[in-house]
């Protein structure tokens, strides 16, 4: 069993959160997480969307987890949010890293016009962290940027090569630094917190796979 954990790269951004989250994971394991280190596998993935299926699918062949949780951050939410859906539509309120905005475009011309989640077990993930005091709901839009084409685009792979992968797309508030310096509008989340959160996440998968649960 491996599990694959991915953020995007801050692009044009001092700082991105999910990428400082996956980053500060990898350099700086949590103890509980300890027994999975040979396990975990770490990346942060380009703010291209021309680039973004080629990395992805990189990663998967180098380290062929059987999860794969992909982070992002969600400007304006102030809970973690594991997203339910992934649609088949790229509309980018701005423009990635190569100055590409798609508006209204399908991600996959023959695919279906969503997904589900294939990550188990979402709702008690969202109970088990509210229990510890870290706000956090399920979401049926995880918006129209490339959070949502990461997860199509997996969830579509997947399911055309028949690959035993189960994808999940967790969304982050931004940092409180990233309030000071570019949103001072948007609701923020420390990155002790967001550690904690996907520690249990990660947790909660290792133990459903040690559990022989039919997934």
């Amino acid at each position: 069993m491996s599990i694959l954990v991915t953020g995007f790269d801050p692009g044009r951004d001092d700082v991105n959160a999910s990428a400082a989250l996956v980053t500060s994971l990898r350099d700086d394991l949590p103890a509980d997480l300890s027994p999975l280190r040979s396990q975990l596998h770490f990346a942060i993935l380009p703010l291209s969307s021309r680039e973004l299926r080629g990395a992805i699918l990189a990663q998967i062949v180098a380290c062929r987890p059987r999860f794969c949780v992909l982070t992002g951050q969600a400007r304006g939410r102030e809970k973690i949010n594991l997203e339910r859906l992934a649609t088949n539509l790229k509309d980018f309120d701005s423009p990635d890293v190569d100055g590409c905005q798609p508006r209204g475009e399908l991600i996959e011309s023959a695919g279906p016009a969503a997904f589900r989640s294939t990550l188990p077990g979402q709702q008690e993930m969202v109970e088990r962290l509210n229990e510890q005091g870290i706000p956090a709901a399920l979401s049926n839009h995880g918006g129209n940027h490339l959070c949502n084409q990461l997860l199509y685009q997996m969830l579509y792979w997947t399911r055309q090569n028949g690959a035993g992968v189960r994808c999940g797309l967790v969304h982050i508030p931004p940092l409180p630094v990233q309030a000071q310096t570019q949103w001072p509008e948007t609701p923020v989340m420390p990155l002790a917190m967001t550690r904690i959160a996907l520690t249990s996440i990660l947790l909660a998968l290792a133990a459903q796979s040690a559990e022989g649960v039919t997934l």
